[in-house]
């Protein structure tokens, strides 16, 4: 009985101990700490978690580990930008380095005055990029690297640009001839409220066949460009124009078939009465296909 309980004593101490025991980030196993680490954003991994240990460092040299850069939403005053050695630019340089090319996924909004040679420094390292994200703002002129760079990315699937500066129907045409892989485009202006991008919805109708998924707001539409989409863009699984404006209330026949054709479809709501070339006179567009042409669909 006293060697039972004395071997009790033992194990209960054991325990005990090993529950006060801090852990040691060490001692995981190495692809649970790669999975953690690829939790953080781009910015903590590179100008902290890789000088951590050893250790992390080893991990953060593997190419696999920069897949996905995104550096969006980021504050400037931020501390980690407080030297110049840890600008906005080098980070994101220094993220595209460690890949060695392996990027699949880069998010990045623009800061400061070095952004055509980011873009152009992305083109030459990051060729096998399927998803890239580009916010871009009014804080510098970066409009020849948007267009003259983007299409270098001969792999692109799915491209998302939110910028206050002109897209050309030539950026768009070079877009769907150099990217033929595109399967999702999404496109914002971010101060110019509505837009005229009828010849932008032209081309995009002319030149991405492939598209499957397709979303532009505050922009001014109508049934010609609507048709064109539909007649350019026969696979689209999704058509989002909710936040757009119709210059005129939409033909009812046209919004039928949009429903047929397109699984999901968010269309306008409302068309504004002032300050716009409405040939409505001010109506409201409302998708009415559910109760006004429900029964002619199903009979249909």
């Amino acid at each position: 009985m006293m060697e039972s309980s004395e071997k009790k004593a033992k194990v209960k101490l054991y325990v005990l101990s090993i529950l006060q025991r801090k852990p040691n980030w060490l001692e995981l196993p190495t692809d649970l700490t790669k999975n953690i680490l690829q939790r953080l954003d781009t910015v903590d991994l590179v100008t902290t978690a890789r000088f951590v240990c050893t250790q992390w460092w080893k991990i953060c040299k593997d190419p696999l580990m920069w897949r996905t850069i995104h550096m969006i939403n980021i504050d400037l005053s931020d501390p980690r930008f407080s030297f110049r050695l840890c600008s906005f630019e080098k980070i994101c340089r220094c993220a595209i380095d460690l890949s060695c090319g392996h990027a699949e996924d880069i998010a990045i909004d623009y800061f400061g005055r070095e952004t055509d040679d980011l873009l152009k420094y992305m083109a030459r390292r990051a060729r096998r990029l399927r998803r890239l994200r580009i916010v871009e703002r009014s804080y510098f002129d970066s409009k020849k690297g948007l267009n003259e760079y983007v299409k270098e990315f001969s792999l692109l699937e799915e491209l998302e640009i939110s910028s206050d500066k002109k897209i050309t129907e030539e950026f768009l045409e070079d877009i769907g001839g150099c990217c033929p892989l595109l399967k999702s485009l999404n496109l914002a202006n971010l101060f110019d409220l509505h837009v005229n991008f009828v010849h932008q919805l032209f081309a995009i109708a002319k030149t991405m066949p492939g598209l499957r998924h397709l979303t532009c707001s505050r922009i001014k539409f109508g049934d010609d460009e609507l048709l064109a989409i539909l007649n350019g863009c026969p696979l689209l699984d999704s058509l989002d124009l909710q936040n757009c404006v119709c210059r005129h209330q939409l033909n009812p026949s046209l919004v039928k078939r949009c429903h047929e054709q397109i699984k999901d479809l968010q269309l306008p709501t409302f068309s504004p009465r002032d300050g716009y070339d409405d040939d409505d006179d001010g109506l409201a567009y409302v998708d009415t296909f559910e109760d006004t042409y429900a029964n002619e669909y199903w009979e249909y």
